[in-house]
């Protein structure tokens, strides 16, 4: 497997950075090949929970249980990569047209989590991320909809960020 080195070396952010980034990132788009060896990618709300030191940590999705292109892609290879940006601006600088951004890569391999402590617990993060307001609803809307929820973990191998 062929390994690429970042053009701009210069514009790499440190890895707390790229953490970071993921932290605070709204939505992040999960690319992966499907069972027809066909590109998918798919914009996805998200959960990340930091590995500890110099551990990645993994990013959280939830689905239904009812199948579909998300879900068989998934299944059919396990390598994916999620991409979250931010900060995105058009400039002009120096006679050139630039776009200014702050970018993440997070690669590694999608999994289905069955553990139902994890699966709770990434809903509840989930929830607190989007809906912090709703922490009192979380426990009944879980125990309403988990028989319809899966949840998916991407073990973070590779993660990479740049800014601009």
């Amino acid at each position: 497997m062929k390994d690429y080195e970042m053009r701009r070396a210069t514009r790499r952010m440190k890895l707390e950075e790229a953490k970071n980034v993921l932290e605070r990132g709204t939505y992040c788009t999960v690319s992966c090949i499907d069972e027809n060896g066909r590109p998918y990618g798919v914009p996805l709300s998200y959960a990340y929970v930091h590995g500890e030191g110099e551990a990645n940590g993994t990013l959280y999705f939830h689905t239904t249980n009812q199948g579909g292109r998300k879900i068989d892609a998934f299944v059919a290879d396990g390598r994916a990569c999620a991409t979250v940006v931010e900060d995105v601006a058009a400039r002009f600088e120096s006679g050139s047209f630039t776009t200014g951004f702050s970018s993440v890569m997070a690669s590694g391999h999608i999994r289905r989590v069955t553990d139902s402590v994890t699966i709770r617990k990434a809903l509840v993060d989930l929830c607190m991320k989007y809906l912090p307001e709703h922490k009192r609803d979380i426990g009944a809307a879980m125990d309403a909809d988990l028989h319809e929820t899966a949840v998916w973990a991407l073990d973070i191998e590779e993660l990479s960020g740049k800014r601009n």
